[in-house]
C-alpha cells in the first residue's frame, strides 16, 4: 500500500494588527541531547560543560538517579530511572519545536480522505511573513525530554526524527504509521508540494524551565488512614518513592522495580480487601493510594521526570 500526503490546506488569511533504546534494568541509560538549531548551544549536565554543533546531537550516558540540566541561564532537576517497557527518546534543551505527523497507508485516497480527517488540527503560522491558518494532521511537541512512550502524546511514533517515513508499506486494509520530524525537516517535506511553504513559521513560546510541569511525590497525612496496615504500607510506599531521589545505579534499580512489582502491586490491593467496614468506613487506605497512583502513575513508561 501506498503513503497518500496530505494536501496542505490553507484556510485563510488572517488579518493582524501591529534517539537511543533504553532498558527496563541495568543501571544507566543512554540518550541522544538533540540540537535541531542554525547555531551552537553549550549545555551542561550536572555541572559538566557540553558543546553541541548545530543541526547535530551528541550522545550521553546516564547513570540512573538524580541530574540536572542547565541550558541558556535556566537549570531543572530530573531524574533518569528504568522504565517498565523498552522506550526511546531524546532530550531537547533548546525546547524547539518538533512535529508528530500522522499519516495513512491505502490503496485509496477516499479512505485515507476520510481517515486523515480526524485528525486534522487548525494551526496560525505565517508565510513569506504573512499570517495563515493552516490545517495539518500534526502535534506539535517541545518538551525538554521527549520520550516515545509518554502517553501525553497518546501515540507513540512509527519513525523518529533520524527515520525516513516510506513510500510505501506491505501491509493488508488501512494502515496508521507517526512520524516525528525536526521542524525544519517537516517544514522541507511540506515544501516538496509548495515552494512558498519552504517560508513556514510556526509559533514557539515554550514554559520557562522553573515553570515546567514536576513530578511530585504527595504528602499525604498519615494520620488521616484509618486503617492501621493501611497507614503502614502508604508510610513505606512514600519513603521509597522519596528514596529514589537520593539512590543511583544499581540501587535505585532494585528499588524501583521493587515499587514497580506484582507483589506491590497485590499487597497494596490485598490490604485494601480488608480495609474496610468498620475498620475504615471512610475508605481513607483507598483514597490515599489513588492520590500517589495519580500523582506519579503516568511516570512508568518513561525513563527521565522533572522533580523539584
Amino acid at each position: 500500500m501506498k503513503r497518500f500526503k496530505y494536501s496542505l490546506l490553507l484556510v485563510c488569511s488572517i488579518s493582524l494588527v501591529g534517539c537511543f533504546e533504553s532498558s527496563t534494568t541495568g543501571n544507566s541509560i543512554n540518550r541522544l541531547i538533540d540540537n535541531p538549531t542554525d547555531k551552537e548551544i553549550k549545555i551542561a549536565i550536572d555541572g559538566n560543560e557540553l558543546v553541541i554543533p548545530a543541526k547535530s546531537s551528541v550522545k550521553y550516558e546516564f547513570e540512573y538517579g538524580k541530574h540536572q540540566l542547565t541550558y541558556n541561564g535556566q537549570s531543572l532537576n530530573f531524574l533518569a530511572k528504568p522504565a517498565i517497557v523498552n522506550n526511546t527518546g531524546f532530550i531537547n534543551p533548546t525546547q524547539s519545536n518538533y512535529y508528530l505527523y500522522r499519516t495513512y497507508y491505502t490503496n485509496s485516497q477516499e479512505n485515507y480522505e476520510s481517515r486523515i480527517k480526524a485528525h486534522l488540527k487548525t494551526f496560525e503560522v505565517t508565510i513569506n511573513g504573512e499570517p495563515h491558518e493552516i490545517e495539518l494532521p500534526i502535534k506539535i511537541i517541545n518538551d525538554v525530554f521527549i520520550e516515545r512512550n509518554d502517553r501525553k502524546y497518546d501515540s507513540a511514533w512509527d519513525y523518529g526524527i533520524n527515520d525516513k517515513l516510506p513510500d510505501e508499506i506491505r501491509s493488508k486494509g488501512i494502515t496508521k504509521k507517526d512520524k516525528l520530524y525536526r521542524e525544519a525537516d517537516f517544514i522541507d517535506y511540506l515544501a516538496e508540494s509548495e515552494e512558498d511553504l519552504k517560508t513556514m513559521q510556526f509559533p514557539n513560546q515554550p514554559k520557562k524551565y522553573a515553570d515546567l510541569t514536576k513530578y511530585i511525590v504527595p504528602n499525604i497525612n498519615l494520620d488521616k488512614i484509618k486503617c492501621d496496615e493501611g497507614r503502614e504500607f502508604v508510610k513505606q510506599h512514600l519513603a521509597d518513592w522519596n528514596n529514589l531521589s537520593v539512590l543511583k545505579g544499581d540501587d535505585l534499580t532494585k528499588l524501583y522495580t521493587q515499587i514497580k512489582s506484582d507483589k506491590t502491586f497485590r499487597t497494596k490491593h490485598d490490604i485494601m480487601k480488608r480495609c474496610v467496614g468498620d475498620i475504615d468506613p471512610k475508605h481513607t487506605y483507598m483514597y490515599a493510594t489513588r492520590e500517589i497512583e495519580s500523582a506519579l502513575t503516568d511516570t512508568d513508561q518513561i525513563n527521565f521526570f522533572i522533580t523539584e
